[in-house]
């Protein structure tokens, strides 16, 4: 008798598990799915808020064709975000669309402008990501939740951001110690590139000849000294161009990172405990400075009012 219930249980069990597989299944390739994201930006450049960028993923393992996306701002302002009439946008399973965009001129309805600061800027009003889909009107109801670093920073402010920093030519990076990139033309018309670091005499850096130390030392010193070896017939080319990479950093990056901190470890106490007490104080400081400020703003426009009467 026990056996047979043992057996049974299983057979549920596994009758359970098939059941479970056969619905995700049908839920994954059913229906449309599809979380969004969007941002709202401010710039000099334009007088209104605009939509900054929007972030579309089909979380479905099926493609959804879409032709139009808006912004629904509360319940009757359709923001056109982005038209695929001609060209259907297809979204393939689980992929991720993102687009960015630059500030508006204006907003307009009816040949007419209108202002949607005052909505977007609302908590009370809603807003969401509308897709015009091959389904029909899809309104996109679960946010992608992302996260970033920066978000950390504002709860704790030991936590650092670090930026990686380099040296990019023609879609390159060659490190810190790079000093000189030659460029180098040959009659078939290809270019070829190559990188010059400070102790390039020691190897042999050029087929026929090496480099001495003291053609290193300025960028006119090496670009006299390749077209020397270009003349001897020891280096084949038709042009020759040295840029200096020390001088581009300097004027690129300035005093900047003329400073060099070494990177402590906290440990949980000092990071968790000590560093969101730090942040609070800060904040709250932070608080009384800004109401100080305000009051005194306030002083000096009721002052400049009197004045004027």
């Amino acid at each position: 008798m026990k056996l047979e219930v043992i057996i049974s249980l299983i057979a549920l069990i596994v009758s359970l598990t098939a059941l479970t597989f056969i619905v995700r299944n049908y839920w994954r390739k059913s229906g449309i799915y599809v979380r969004g994201q969007y941002s709202i930006h401010s710039s000099s450049y334009c007088q209104d808020k605009y939509v900054g960028s929007i972030t579309l993923e089909n979380v479905k393992d099926r493609p959804v064709v879409i032709f139009k996306v808006f912004l629904l701002v509360g319940r009757n302002y359709y923001i056109e975000l982005e038209n695929f009439e001609h060209e259907p946008k297809i979204l393939k399973p689980y992929e991720v669309y993102s687009n960015q965009y630059d500030p508006v001129d204006f907003y307009s309805v009816s040949m007419k402008r209108i202002r949607l600061d005052n909505l977007l800027d609302s908590k009370k009003v809603k807003s969401n990501l509308v897709l015009a889909t091959s389904n029909g009107k899809y309104t996109v109801g679960e946010w992608i939740k992302r996260w970033d670093p920066i978000g950390d920073f504002f709860n704790n402010h030991m936590t650092a951001l670090i930026h990686p920093m380099r040296s990019t030519y023609k879609n390159k990076c060659y490190g810190s110690e790079v000093k000189y990139i030659v460029e180098i033309k040959t009659e078939d018309g290809k270019e070829e590139t190559i990188a010059v670091y400070p102790r390039d005499y020691e190897i042999r850096k050029f087929r026929k000849f090496s480099l001495s130390k003291e053609c290193l030392e300025s960028k006119d010193s090496l670009e006299e000294y390749l077209l020397e070896r270009a003349f001897e017939g020891n280096l084949r080319c038709v042009d020759i161009e040295v840029h200096d990479i020390e001088e581009w950093r300097k004027e690129s990056y300035g005093d900047d990172c003329k400073e060099v901190i070494e990177a402590k470890y906290y440990n949980w106490f000092m990071y968790v405990v000590l560093g969101r007490a730090f942040t609070k104080f800060s904040d709250v400081r932070l608080y009384f400075v800004n109401r100080k400020h305000r009051k005194a703003n306030k002083a000096l426009k009721a002052d400049a009012k009197k004045r004027a009467v």
